[in-house]
């Protein structure tokens, strides 16, 4: 038989209950919004179109990273690949910078050298790079934590880049820096969508490695033009033939904002560009679906939908270095804008 007390508890657990059910309804109703930079759901604001989002990507610097800015990537917010380890090649160990660290070669370039910049994933890239024994190719890396918004919290407006190109010369005087090429992979991207926003000119050449995301615009099937302006942009002069621009997509769908392969696509019907079959030839465990070149702007599709999927990525860096873009620039004689 119930004690004289138990209406009161009864009535107690049901208040309880109802507190629950009215939470667990919040986050529901949150989780449909796409992800900010620092998590919170995306303001509910119009969707700018691509031209002017493009023309914003070049004016003054304005508030922090947008709320495009994607927070964790889908597949592995963290560089933890798996890759073999095939030493060091012809440099030194890691010398730490204010921001990142720096891998130079053990014999001092004579005059001129290239500084690959890279974001997120520092020995994954030491694994893939450092072994090929690129000629006078200085390596810096930066590894600033989980989710873009580390990254373009850690580059905003591009501020470090100066400093961090002269530090990281300074040891190889005389020789000076002839091009500048940045790449990221994963989250990465918030880094370079930084640097382009804010200093456009000073890349001579981009590589996207799995690693453009972007918002959603209100209907939830856009994708927010804001969110990759600073990579049509760049994209653009690629196909003209003024830079050098090399972006890499899977078939990972992330939830709640656009894929890399989504971001792609905009891209290339923002620029007229039409992709075309590759054959599904096996590439690091992933299958070759599409192609798309146009002057020096190279956009190339994936299968695979897993972390190894996306960490197969991380490993193709070291031949688009070698195919795509260093024979390129070594037949360039303008140097980067940006010298140390």
């Amino acid at each position: 038989m119930p004690s004289a007390g138990a209406p009161a508890v009864f009535r107690a657990l049901g208040s309880l209950l109802t507190v629950i059910a009215s939470g667990a309804v919040v986050v529901i109703a949150s989780a449909r919004q796409p992800p900010s930079a620092d998590g919170a759901p995306a303001a509910t604001t119009p969707a700018p179109t691509a031209t002017t989002a493009v023309a914003a990507a070049t004016s003054t610097p304005a508030p922090p990273p947008p709320a495009s800015d994607v927070g964790t990537d889908a597949a592995s917010a963290k560089a933890s690949c798996t890759i073999p380890d095939r030493g060091a090649g012809p440099y030194d160990k890691w010398q730490s910078l204010s921001i990142g660290k720096v891998l130079r070669p053990s014999q001092p370039p004579r005059d001129t050298y290239d500084v690959l910049l890279h974001f997120h994933g520092a020995e994954a890239i030491r694994k893939v790079v450092a072994p090929m024994g690129f000629d006078n190719l200085v390596i810096i890396a930066l590894d600033a934590g989980e989710g873009s918004s580390q990254y373009s919290k850690a580059f905003y407006a591009g501020a470090p880049l100066e400093g961090l190109l002269e530090e990281a010369g300074q040891p190889l005087r005389p020789a000076h820096l002839r091009h500048l090429i940045v790449s990221s992979w994963s989250a990465g991207y918030g880094a370079v969508r930084q640097l382009l926003q804010f200093d456009p000119r000073a890349p001579d050449a981009v590589i996207l490695l799995d690693s453009a995301h972007a918002s959603y615009a209100d209907d939830g099937i856009t994708v927010a033009a804001e969110g990759y302006a600073p990579f049509l942009a760049y994209a653009r002069r690629a196909q003209a033939g003024e830079v050098s621009m090399v972006m890499t997509h899977s078939d990972i769908r992330p939830p709640g904002y656009a894929s890399t392969t989504e971001v792609a696509t905009a891209l290339l019907a923002e620029v007229g560009g039409q992709r075309s079959f590759a054959g599904m030839a096996r590439h690091y465990g992933v299958e070759a679906k599409s192609h798309y070149h146009q002057g020096r702007l190279i956009v190339r599709g994936y299968s695979g939908t897993g972390k190894p999927a996306h960490c197969a990525h991380l490993r193709m860096l070291a031949d688009i270095l070698r195919d795509d873009v260093l024979p390129i620039l070594s037949q360039t004689d303008a140097p980067s804008t940006t010298a140390p």
